[in-house]
């Protein structure tokens, strides 16, 4: 008893009362604070997935990658802009998931963002200056965090109290029951729903829902922004930009509207923003002086104005003066020099991220590869049980090889047989099988080398994305550009033709080495 006395005291000081608790007599969130925690923490995981450090890990792994060269495409800029598709489907889905909750808020401007989410090039004037800046999004996320951890703690918590009531109430049936134990569990039951009344009113239950969707928006706004930064320095081409409309029929990107300029005219800072500065070889050419830009924002405004007239989201913005809230709303949080927002390549920068939110079917695979055709979860796991088999080939047995062969399509069996015939007519009688078993073994672990990453990445984004974890967390640390999702199909099943006729020659020969070591051992 006193030992729980002392445990509640220094819980309760560890996680004090928070004093942003609403009253009762407000509107709360409630049971939907578990779904609210659940977003949260997918906000902090994009937004982590989104540093300087993580981008140049993950560009750094797509272009180094031989098995994303040889089955997807070696083209660097395409690669990353199905890197920056997904991204958008993730900050989508979360998106969506906000709008819904911003139904049930009191304000009504809330009830805009479904209208952001339907059109963001059009829509997006109204919604400027929702982002956070920099350091307040970390403190924003420091929050989320404390929340999420809160609303762990709080589920925990929930399930003792249950448990503890319950056992309260069997024993007040006990009539054979002291009242000094009765007494005593009481206070445990107290105790356990003090504990529960701390930690709700430091998790998202005890807050309102416009206070929820208010910290949600403005830090999927912020995320945008972090987007636009991060991989929005490739502008559509000059000779596209007329010809472009802001309709629904646009559908699709080319891979030329993708990261050239991310290579030679941008730096990433320590923040993970890219810099709006040109580089030349000589260094970083020096700004001009402050009267002479003063001269020139007009300028530059009235022929911006001109050349963009029909942004959508830039409406108004462009052919206002130097002093408008207009153009101050339009102007990111952290920018401060109005001339890198007219700068025709942000304009066309951040217009590129839009078109390719706005698109539906920005993910959607090619007809040749493993993702269209459903198999790439299931090829990845032929692949993994292949590199189990070939790490101990000698403990390989029948049933084993039976179940590997049942795992296998059509497509592959028939090609395996093709390839067994052509190599049983080609090998030698005359050639040393030892030497013949070293020789696929290292053709096994060469392919293995390349192959086997995209495997195991395939089978840990799936399991990381299955129902139940997708409640809680949404890693974005592995993209579907680092799977077999986009491999494509024919060649894929080249390469695991070539693993399995491997296997079946060093589990062949090892079997016979066996044998006779077995006759000689006799």
């Amino acid at each position: 008893m006193v030992g729980e006395a002392v445990n509640g005291r220094w819980l309760s000081g560890l996680l004090p009362v928070s004093r942003k608790s609403v009253s009762d007599s407000k509107e709360v969130i409630g049971i939907l604070a578990f779904e609210v925690a659940g977003l949260m923490s997918k906000v902090v995981s994009l937004w982590h997935s989104l540093s300087s450090r993580e981008i140049m890990i993950t560009k750094e792994w797509i272009v180094k990658s031989v098995g994303v060269k040889m089955l997807v495409s070696d083209d660097e800029d395409f690669l990353m802009e199905l890197a920056l598709s997904e991204i958008l489907n993730n900050f989508e889905s979360l998106a969506w998931s906000v709008a819904r909750l911003s139904k049930r808020c009191k304000d009504p401007v809330y009830h805009g963002y479904e209208h952001f989410l339907l059109n963001p090039v059009q829509n997006y004037v109204q919604w400027s200056g929702w982002e956070y800046a920099w350091k307040k999004m970390e403190r924003k996320v420091k929050k989320m965090d404390r929340f999420v951890g809160a609303m762990s703690l709080l589920s925990q918590e929930l399930e003792v109290l249950a448990e503890r009531e319950q056992t309260f109430r069997r024993m007040k049936t006990n009539r054979q029951l002291h009242g000094v134990k009765l007494l005593e569990f009481h206070k445990r039951v107290m105790w356990q729903r003090q504990q529960v009344k701390t930690l709700r009113d430091m998790s998202p239950w005890n807050r309102s829902h416009d206070y929820v969707v208010r910290l949600l928006a403005r830090s999927l706004f912020t995320i945008l922004e972090r987007i636009i930064l991060v991989f929005g320095n490739s502008p559509i081409p000059i000779e596209n930009q007329e010809n472009e409309s802001l309709s629904p029929s646009v559908n699709h990107l080319t891979r030329r509207h993708s990261f050239s300029s991310l290579k030679h005219s941008s730096k990433i800072d320590s923040r993970g923003f890219s810099s709006q500065r040109f580089e030349s070889k000589q260094g970083f050419v020096e700004e001009k002086t402050k009267s002479k830009r003063k001269k020139k924002k007009q300028q530059v405004l009235h022929s911006e104005s001109k050349q963009f007239k029909n942004f959508g989201p830039f409406i108004g913005c462009t052919s206002v003066g130097n002093n408008s809230p207009v153009a101050q709303t339009c102007m990111p949080s952290n920018v401060k020099n109005i001339q890198k927002i007219v700068d025709k390549k942000s304009l066309t920068c951040r217009r590129r991220i839009y078109f390719k939110l706005y698109m539906k079917d920005r993910l959607k695979a090619g007809e040749s590869t493993l993702g269209y055709a459903a198999l790439a979860l299931h090829y990845a796991n032929v692949i993994v049980l292949i590199e189990k088999m070939v790490s101990a080939a000698h403990l390989i047995d029948h049933e084993t090889r039976d179940d590997l062969y049942d795992m296998l399509p059509s497509t592959i069996r028939s090609g395996l047989r093709g390839k067994l015939k052509w190599y049983g007519k080609s090998t030698r009688a005359s050639v040393d099988e030892t030497s013949l078993a070293m020789e696929w073994s290292l053709v096994l672990s060469h392919i293995l080398e390349w192959l086997a990453p995209l495997a195991h990445n395939m089978i840990k984004w799936h399991s990381e994305r299955n129902f139940e974890r997708e409640q809680s967390a949404c890693k974005a640390n592995i993209l579907l550009v680092q799977t077999l999702y986009f491999a494509d199909q024919a060649k894929a099943e080249a390469a695991m033709v070539e693993l399995l006729v491997g296997l079946h020659y060093v589990c062949r020969i090892n079997r016979k080495a066996r044998m006779r070591k077995n006759e000689y051992n006799k």
